[in-house]
């Protein structure tokens, strides 16, 4: 039996400046930056970039607004980590997982991105769920499933 989660997608880390926190990041582990990007999530908006180390990715991102959720957990905790991305095979699964474990999810319908590209392919949708900080010793989790 295949595990129910397999990858490690991310860190992410949470800044005020983008543009500055991946140049430096870059300029650290003398490794390649990507592009700006938005993340398309409804009452999310976000800008991000990301640093490359080999195959694995640190996401650099932003609140775009300056008052949104992102923003008010950086006046609040500071910048930093600010979530880590796993990936599923099967979300609803994970779901059910986490309920019968007593994990608190931020919200219970996932989110859905469609038409995804990441790294030149495109996914039909990437379906997300985000697991509480209260029940992940502070941290938010965000776990994938992506659908080709």
């Amino acid at each position: 039996m295949e595990p129910l989660f397999y990858s490690m997608q991310e860190i992410v880390i949470a800044v005020k400046d983008l543009d500055k926190a991946t140049d430096r990041l870059s300029e650290i582990f003398a490794a390649p930056a990507d592009g700006l990007a938005s993340e398309p999530l409804e009452g999310i908006e976000l800008i991000q970039r990301g640093v490359w180390i080999g195959k694995e990715r640190i996401a650099i991102v932003a609140d775009a607004t300056g008052t949104g959720p992102l923003a008010q957990a950086i006046e609040k905790r500071g910048e930093g980590i600010h979530e880590i991305c796993v990936r599923t095979r099967n979300l609803e699964e994970a779901i059910a997982h986490f309920k019968a474990k007593g994990v608190r999810l931020t919200r219970d319908e996932p989110y859905v991105l469609k038409n995804y590209e990441y790294r030149g392919e495109v996914f039909s949708e990437v379906r997300i769920v985000f697991i509480h900080p209260a029940s992940c010793y502070g941290v938010l989790v965000e776990v994938q499933e992506w659908v080709k």
